[in-house]
């Protein structure tokens, strides 16, 4: 290291809110993966299935519909991650059937939303004993 030579000076801005930026942030929100075909490489365990909605501001409610408009199951996001997810359970944690599903984001705050459609499709279950 060398006196004078090695010194460096970084100036970064404030981050600003503008309705502008917001929009565009919201058009990123995404799940994945999408379509989910009976596994995700980041499970570590058979019994361990879900999706990852990324993306997301500090606070959203996730609604999760199935195509005849029944609510599947409601997720209530509240931490700095910009992930969260959901492990592919209805409200009563018995895995969801395969098929096409509606997720209204709400942005809590901001009065913007976000819908995705995300196809599931369940591996084949075998019975261990029966």
């Amino acid at each position: 290291m060398v006196a004078g030579e090695d010194e460096f000076e970084f100036r970064v801005t404030a981050e600003r809110y503008s309705e502008a930026l917001a929009r565009e942030s919201v058009k990123k929100i995404n799940v994945f993966p999408n379509p989910y075909l009976g596994v995700n490489e980041a499970e570590t365990s058979r019994f361990n299935h879900f999706v990852t909605f990324s993306h997301l501001p500090p606070k959203a409610n996730i609604r999760i519909f199935d195509m005849s408009g029944v609510l599947v199951r409601t997720i209530e996001k509240d931490d700095p991650s910009q992930f969260t997810r959901w492990d592919l359970q209805n409200h009563n944690e018995l895995p969801v059937a395969s098929g096409m599903y509606i997720a209204h984001i709400e942005l809590q705050g901001t009065g913007m939303s976000r819908v995705l459609k995300l196809a599931i499709i369940q591996e084949q279950q075998f019975l261990e004993n029966f």
